[in-house]
C-alpha cells in the first residue's frame, strides 16, 4: 500500500508531531509511505523519525489559491497512491481531495480534522462571497462522499462533527494524538527518574499560551516544596515580565528555571522523566500533545476544561487535577493537589499504563490502518 501525507508547508518541528509521525509509523507497519509538501527543512531528519521518507515540492506559485506544484504532482502520481492523507477541513483541502479522486477514483481519502471544538459547532463558511461559498459547499458535498475516513482528536469533537455534519457521522472516528513510543521504548524505558519537578512546555509569551497566568501565580507557587522548569522560546516582552517579577520576588528565582527552547528532544524527554507534575496555562488547546508526552512518563496533569482533549487524556481527571481557566489561585491549588496526587502509591505506574494503552502512535496507527482497510 502506498500512503502519502500532504502538509502544505512543514518545518523540522512538524516531523516529530502527527504530521511526520503518522507516515513514519505507517512505514514501520510495512507500507510505502511518505510526507509531501514544501519546506525549508534541509537538515537530516531527527533521530526519532530517521527513516521517514520526505518529498519536497518546488515553489511554483498558486493556481487560484491552490498549490500549483501539488496539483501538478497529483496529476502525475495520483494513480499510484492508495491513501491520500490531508489535514483540516478547509477550502484547499476539499478541492485537493476532489482533484485526487478525479485522477484516482479508487484511491482512499483520509482527513485528520485537527480542529478546535468551537469551530465544529457550526458548518464551515468557506467564503464571505455567497456565490463562492455556494460553489465550495457543492465541492464539499463531493468531498464528503469521496472520504473514506475522517477523525477528530477528542471525543466531544466527534459528537460535535456528527451533529453539525450528519452526512459524516458514519465516516467519523476518534483518533487522538500520541507519542513516538518506539523511540521512547528504545531510549527511555529503563531511564525513568522520579523527581519533584513541575514542568511546562510551550511558547512563553505567546498570548494564547497565557504564561502570564504563571507569572501572576509565581509568588504563591514559589512557596511549594518543588522546582519549576519551563521550556520554550521566550519573547522579549515576556522576558521583561519575568525580570520584573523576579525583582519583586527574588526568592522565587531559586525555584524557577527558564530553559528557553530545547531542540534536542532527548534532553526534553529527560526532563519529562524527572517531572512529577506537568501543567499548561493555555487559554485553549485543540489537543495538547505535551500532555500525552508527560503522561507517558507518569506525571500528574494540570489543565482546564478549555483544553478540549484534557478529559480524554487525563481519563476525566483520574490522572490530573482541573483548575479554573485564567484563575491564578486555582492554578496554585491545582498544582499543590497534583503534587500530593503524584505521590500516591501506584499513581505513576497507572498513569504510564494509561498513556501506553491509549496515546502511542504504534497503536493509534494500527487503529487508523484498520479503519482504512490496511491492518
Amino acid at each position: 500500500m502506498r500512503w502519502v501525507t500532504f502538509f502544505p508547508k512543514f518545518e523540522r518541528v512538524h516531523l516529530t508531531k502527527d504530521v511526520g509521525l503518522i507516515p513514519y509509523y505507517v512505514g514501520l507497519a510495512g507500507h510505502d509511505s511518505m510526507l509531501l509538501g514544501r519546506s525549508n527543512h534541509d537538515l537530516e531528519n531527527p533521530e526519532e523519525v530517521s527513516g521517514l521518507k520526505i518529498e519536497k515540492l518546488p515553489e511554483l506559485g498558486s493556481k487560484y489559491f491552490l498549490d500549483r506544484a501539488f496539483l501538478n504532482w497529483l496529476e502525475i502520481n495520483a494513480k499510484q497512491i492508495d491513501v491520500l492523507h490531508l489535514f483540516h477541513l478547509a477550502r484547499d483541502t476539499i478541492l485537493y481531495g476532489r482533484y485526487f479522486k478525479k485522477w484516482n477514483p479508487r484511491g482512499k481519502l483520509y482527513l485528520k480534522m485537527d480542529a478546535y471544538n468551537d469551530h465544529l459547532i457550526e458548518r464551515k463558511q468557506y467564503s464571505k462571497n455567497p456565490l463562492k461559498n455556494f460553489y465550495l459547499n457543492q465541492v464539499q458535498k463531493g468531498f464528503f462522499k469521496s472520504l473514506h475516513y475522517a477523525s477528530v482528536e477528542n471525543r466531544q469533537g466527534v459528537e460535535l462533527v456528527s451533529a453539525t455534519y450528519p452526512e459524516l457521522k458514519e465516516k467519523m472516528g476518534y483518533l487522538p494524538n500520541g507519542v513516538n513510543d518506539q523511540f521512547l521504548k528504545d531510549s527511555f524505558d529503563q531511564k525513568h527518574v522520579e523527581g519533584k519537578i513541575i514542568l511546562s512546555v510551550g511558547r512563553l509569551g505567546s498570548s494564547d499560551k497565557n504564561y502570564e497566568l504563571f507569572l501572576t501565580a509565581l509568588p504563591k507557587l514559589s512557596k511549594l516544596d518543588c522546582r519549576f522548569v519551563l521550556v520554550g522560546p521566550i519573547s522579549d516582552e515576556f522576558q521583561k515580565r519575568i525580570d520584573s517579577v523576579f525583582k519583586l520576588h527574588p526568592e522565587a528565582k531559586e525555584k524557577i528555571i527558564f530553559t528557553g527552547s530545547i531542540s534536542d528532544r532527548t534532553k526534553l524527554y529527560e526532563l519529562y522523566a524527572k517531572s512529577s507534575v506537568f501543567f499548561l496555562p493555555s487559554r485553549f488547546e485543540s489537543f495538547g500533545i505535551a500532555f500525552t508526552e508527560a503522561l507517558y512518563f507518569g506525571a500528574c496533569l494540570v489543565g482546564h476544561s478549555g483544553m478540549y482533549a484534557y478529559d480524554d487524556i487525563s481519563s476525566k481527571g483520574k490522572y490530573g487535577i482541573l483548575y479554573e481557566d485564567n484563575h491564578s489561585d486555582s492554578l496554585v491549588k491545582a498544582i499543590e493537589l497534583a503534587l500530593i496526587k503524584s505521590d500516591e502509591d501506584g499513581f505513576r505506574e497507572e498513569a504510564k499504563a494509561h498513556a501506553r494503552n491509549n496515546f502511542v502512535w504504534s497503536k493509534l496507527t494500527k487503529e487508523l490502518l484498520t479503519k482504512l482497510g490496511y491492518a
